[in-house]
């Protein structure tokens, strides 16, 4: 009578396909391992026995499958594991755990099934399970992180357009609050709009302000529009306010406006309209930041274009009419008898001219435009047309050589 015996186990795939057969056992005995080895796994609610047993077991048939040489290199289980893991919001750490514990057992259950055979195959099935378990556990991260990045990038879009609502919507509207509170931000506190215009020639303005702000303990929204790139910020002190200021007026690469504080997220809106306004404060392509109200005069200027340029043609076209090389020295003469308080002795020291000639520049400004400089009411005149003249840019027909976009003028109320 032949007495039937097991074949011997002789090779790795061999070892490999005795554990496969007893994948059920395997997977009850992982299962229980993960639950109990791993603090975040045993007080996780999100996977029941049932749902973690179906992916260990996945896993487990894949990788004793390429073992014995049953199945090619098959990822998309940990790829699996890796994506549901991270929805559940399972730590990275335990995901990866759970391959060590499942490489241990398959170590232990090899010893037992290879004992008393050939010993000699099991360097080989050590080396190779450790590198397929290597494998999947890179697999796992990847897709959890691919997970992760899709996740900032949904969010990140998300309360992008949430602001752009906030930003567009009037303070008056209910709906202002519910989108507020998505984007957590409180229903009272301290906020500043900023408003940086972008350069088609430069690099967008204030890169990586976000995070430096948030090292500053500032936290802040930004999108970024045509011609624009517009924060929500909160600073919730004035210490706090200061800081931003200082960290805007050493990264800015353009007009940045600032608006006024303001304590209710509904009021971004009308604060849009004034860091819109205050950027426009300062000359085109200078690198400054105005906080709306620090500088009364450009503000009007910059609140009624259309008759700012109207003035300063009237007030200075006779000088505007002049060829570059004379309207140029004359203008800056002008703004710099102003910055020295009237003083011809200090504007001929700072241009490097002899005092005559800066006495003879103004003159032929008086003459040109019928105005003295030694009468006040003239003055004034005179240095709010320059002033036009210096922040919106006139050609020598009196037409603004950089109006507003019809975004901004709507915006601006223009």
């Amino acid at each position: 009578m032949t007495t039937l015996t097991e074949p011997p186990v002789n090779d790795s795939a061999a070892v490999a396909r005795t554990l496969l057969a007893e994948v059920d056992d395997l997977t009850a005995e992982l299962v229980g391992r993960i639950r109990t080895g791993d603090h975040a796994y045993a007080e996780s609610t999100a996977l029941t026995d049932a749902e973690l047993g179906f992916v260990v077991r996945d896993n487990l048939v894949s990788l004793l499958g390429q073992l014995s040489g049953g199945v090619g290199r098959r990822l998309q289980p940990a790829t699996v594991v890796g994506r549901v893991k991270a929805e559940l919001g399972v730590p990275l750490p335990a995901v990866l755990h759970a391959y060590r514990l499942a490489g241990r057992l398959l170590w232990e259950r090899a010893l037992a099934v290879a004992t008393g055979t050939r010993l000699d195959v099991l360097p080989q099935l050590g080396s190779e399970m450790w590198r397929i378990i290597d494998d999947y556990s890179g697999a796992a991260a990847e897709a959890y992180g691919d997970y992760l990045t899709e996740r900032v990038r949904h969010d990140d879009s998300e309360r992008r357009a949430l602001l752009r609502r906030l930003l567009n919507g009037d303070s008056h509207d209910p709906t202002q609050r519910d989108i507020a509170r998505a984007l957590h931000l409180p229903p009272l506190g301290s906020f500043v709009v900023v408003h940086a215009e972008t350069d088609p020639e430069a690099l967008a303005p204030l890169m990586g302000i976000e995070s430096r702000l948030r090292a500053e303990y500032v936290e802040s929204i930004w999108i970024t529009e045509a011609g624009a790139r517009i924060g929500l910020l909160s600073p919730a002190t004035e210490r706090a306010h200061q800081q931003v200021l200082a960290q805007l007026r050493q990264h800015a690469t353009g007009r940045v406006g600032v608006s006024r504080p303001f304590s209710t997220a509904g009021d971004a809106g009308a604060a849009l309209r004034e860091a819109e306004l205050a950027g426009r404060c300062a000359p085109a392509g200078t690198a400054t930041v105005t906080v709306y109200g620090d500088t009364p005069i450009p503000l009007v200027l910059a609140h009624a274009p259309s008759a700012a340029h109207e003035m300063a043609h009237e007030i200075l076209g006779p000088v505007l009419d002049l060829p570059p090389e004379e309207c140029d020295p004359l203008l800056d003469t002008l703004a710099m008898w102003f910055e020295c308080g009237g003083s011809n002795t200090e504007v001929a020291q700072r241009l490097h001219y002899h005092r005559n000639t800066i006495h003879y520049r103004l003159r032929r400004i008086e003459t040109l435009t019928d105005r003295r400089c030694s009468d006040p009411k003239a003055a004034a005149e005179l240095y709010v047309a320059l002033t036009a003249v210096r922040l919106i840019g006139l050609d020598r027909s009196g037409i603004p050589a950089d109006p507003p976009s019809r975004g901004q003028a709507q915006r601006l109320g223009f």
